[in-house]
């Protein structure tokens, strides 16, 4: 199989099965998604490498192109967020998924701080979501970090070898 076969073999997957989509989208609807996460993980000033490398396998996972994969490597999170959020083809749809994946993208360095909740508020505000739906989004967050770490003792409860430590520890 080339990589462009197996690209969209594994973004299809990651869509239907995690978001109940019929197929992954192109590019032009990844790209500034994926970097509004950046951008809100940087809202503490610091884009760790953690939340890079967890932007960047999501992006990946979801298909992204290579060229794509390679932009964001070195994309500073500089831009301003109301501009790379109205570059999204289905913001109005897909708003509330950005503020949930923006929480798991700034939480991916085992840290969701107060400049990073600000950021993610700021995200919330330009695309019209409430305090309480924002806060909402948070609890769901943290509930399914609990539940990872629930399933993950009651699979392994002798530990496994290829556990990330914060998952299962």
């Amino acid at each position: 199989m080339t990589s462009d076969v197996i690209r969209k073999t594994v973004g299809d997957w990651v869509y239907r099965h995690l978001v109940n989509f019929k197929h992954q989208p192109d590019d032009d609807v990844i790209e500034p998604f994926a970097k509004a996460l950046l951008i809100a993980a940087k809202g503490d000033r610091v884009l760790s490498q953690a939340e890079r490398d967890w932007v960047i396998g999501l992006t990946a996972a979801k298909g992204g192109s290579e060229q794509l994969i390679e932009e964001l490597k070195n994309y500073s999170a500089d831009e301003d967020i109301e501009q790379v959020i109205s570059n999204h083809p289905f913001s109005n749809q897909g708003r509330r998924a950005l503020i949930y994946t923006a929480i798991q993208a700034c939480a991916a360095d085992s840290e969701y701080n107060e400049g990073e909740k600000v950021s993610v508020r700021k995200i919330a505000a330009k695309l019209e979501i409430s305090e309480d739906v924002v806060k909402q989004i948070e609890d769901l967050c943290q509930e399914e970090k609990t539940q990872l770490i629930k399933r993950v003792k009651l699979l392994y409860p002798d530990g496994h070898p290829m556990l990330v430590e914060d998952n299962g520890k």
